[in-house]
């Protein structure tokens, strides 16, 4: 679905109010955009159908045992594609994780259907570094490299901010 096509949506199942929401939405983005710095909005990346949006982490919790990674993917192409796996310079470890209830499943890989939004959070499947290398705070940002198997591999920069802003 394209953007175009999301809005349309919106405003047959909005009608009226959606209608009349749009000026006031378009101007709070245009404000929002004039005060952003150019390198967040910069913040997305693409390897072939698969488009990697805002990647963040929150700064890490004393004696949490590593950082969580999350953001959005998406896979524009025709078949599933796979997140198998991924490192970084600041992490001995880089794996998947879900927790649910207070139980942490680990996943061997991330699937990606077609055209199928996946959102790294933290109540969903998302990125744990653990064994860190070097600490990092609020403002910092590092490397993650991700790896699609035989789509290829994809370097990103995640940032670490407040996770009050998303």
């Amino acid at each position: 679905m394209t953007a175009m096509e999301f809005w349309h949506a919106v405003a047959r199942k909005g009608g009226e109010r959606f209608k009349k929401a749009v000026p006031g939405l378009a101007a709070g983005l245009v404000l929002v955009l004039l005060q952003t710095p150019s390198e967040t909005l910069a913040h997305s990346y693409k390897l072939d159908d698969i488009a990697v949006g805002h990647v963040w982490a929150s700064p890490p919790e004393e004696g949490a045992g590593g950082i969580a990674v999350y953001g959005p993917l998406l896979n524009r192409g025709g078949k599933s594609a796979r997140l198998v796996g991924a490192s970084s310079p600041l992490a001995e470890d880089v794996g998947f994780r879900i927790s649910k209830d207070g139980e942490v499943n680990w996943l061997e890989f991330i699937e990606l259907r077609p055209n199928k939004p996946v959102s790294l959070a933290a109540w969903r499947e998302h990125i744990w570094l653990s064994g860190m290398r070097d600490t990092v705070e609020q403002g910092d940002s590092f490397e993650v490299i991700l790896d699609f198997g035989g789509e290829g591999k994809l370097p990103i920069k995640v940032i670490v901010e407040d996770e009050g802003g998303h």
